[in-house]
């Protein structure tokens, strides 16, 4: 029996053959989540804050979790819990982080990822916190977290909390409000700062 296949040169049978060996392949891009998987991951980071404040004490307990939302910032892998009821700050928001305020008292929460090449913007933002105020005083929490707090020369209350990711990067979270209303907003500025979760 006569073979029926065509005479080809190499090199094209070379061709074809990865042509037909690549039909039907697809190629694996990144695991990008979707919108309705990230609001899944923010609320499942709100409802594990939720239950480990119902099981402790503390500064948690006495803040009404159930008003709170989570913000997630999927491009730089964290999330942060923020009540409800505080208005972005659009104009110095952008895709590293979001400023959120509370109207009625003035309270501002400010989070933002940093991208700390060789650890500089790490040790500046430490140095800004010590250097910045005699009054505040922070110390480091184990390796790759920072929190420092104290009265602001202008009667504003500062609390902040730096983590450093695994790749080097930060995440700063600061929360200033009026240093009289401390006896209110303690606890709440205590629960945010916490609730600041590392993806």
């Amino acid at each position: 029996m006569k073979n029926m296949l065509p005479n080809l040169p190499i090199g094209a049978a070379l061709t074809l053959a990865l042509l037909l060996s690549a039909c039907g392949k697809q190629e694996a891009v990144g695991d990008v989540p979707s919108s309705e998987e990230l609001a899944k991951q923010a609320d499942a980071a709100s409802e594990a804050i939720r239950q480990e404040a119902a099981e402790g004490d503390g500064a948690t307990a006495e803040v009404d979790l159930t008003s709170m939302e989570s913000y997630a910032n999927a491009l730089r892998g964290y999330t942060i819990m923020v009540p409800s009821g505080w208005t972005v700050d659009k104009s110095a928001s952008d895709d590293n982080g979001q400023v959120y305020t509370e109207t009625a008292s003035g309270t501002k929460l400010a989070v933002s990822w940093v991208e700390n090449r060789e650890d500089a913007a790490w040790s500046k933002a430490v140095q800004a916190i010590e250097d910045g105020n005699d009054a505040m005083e922070g110390a480091p929490v184990g390796k790759n977290e920072y929190r420092a707090s104290g009265i602001l020369t202008n009667g504003l209350k500062s609390s902040q909390r730096l983590l450093r990711k695994p790749d080097g990067t930060m995440v700063q979270a600061e929360i200033t409000y009026a240093a009289d209303q401390s006896k209110s907003t303690d606890a709440l500025a205590a629960t945010i700062l916490d609730s600041l979760t590392l993806k």
